[in-house]
């Protein structure tokens, strides 16, 4: 049982260093400053860097989820679900739930350029994502909120990667605007797909 809640504080205690420094800019020293462990109750923990870190996102995406969910979940219906969650993902951009910024775009970044062994579950999240908003538009066309027309898994995919690269911009320049003015565009595109 201390053995399981060990290795939990390290995964919490962890995942910020992971989405903000990355996985070759975190040290196993920042892991012990973080920590306050040893190198040995870390790794007595893990396997190697690679598990702690892969932990770490696992986390890190239930963080994201939960929260989001929460906000989908108060919403009634599957229109406004989705703009709860566009909402999630506005305030999102300078108040994450894991410090750092976005851990699946900040994941998927390393996992595209070196860390290959992690872009299968990457993927596996970016999929999930797709599936859950592409589910809301669905349910909305069956319920007749949305015209029997639209497309649900590209209008997701549309609506994802927007509000992604808004992140990143948003981020970048320290500015709202850039997701301002997406999550607005997805809200008309919204308006007009409904019945």
């Amino acid at each position: 049982m201390k053995a399981a809640r060990t290795r939990q504080f390290i995964i919490e205690k962890t995942a910020p260093l992971f989405n903000t420094k990355g996985f070759d800019g975190t040290s196993l020293s920042d892991m012990e400053q973080a920590t306050k462990l040893t190198k040995g109750s870390i790794y007595g923990n893990f396997r190697d860097k690679e598990e702690i870190a892969s932990e770490a996102f696992k986390f890190s995406m239930e963080k994201v989820r939960e929260l989001a969910r929460s906000k989908v979940d108060a919403a009634i219906t599957n229109k406004e679900q989705l703009v709860a969650l566009l909402g999630f993902y506005a305030s999102y951009v300078f108040d994450p739930p894991i410090k750092g910024g976005c851990p699946l775009l900040n994941t998927a970044i390393e996992a595209d350029d070196h860390r290959k062994g992690m872009r299968r579950v990457v993927v596996k999240e970016l999929t999930n994502t797709i599936d859950f908003i592409a589910g809301l538009l669905t349910k909305g066309i069956k319920a007749k909120e949305f015209k029997r027309d639209v497309d649900a898994r590209s209008l997701a995919y549309t609506f994802f990667c927007a509000v992604e690269g808004a992140v990143i911009f948003s981020r970048v320049e320290r500015s709202r605007e850039p997701m301002d003015i997406v999550v607005a565009h997805c809200k008309d595109v919204l308006d007009k797909i409904s019945t």
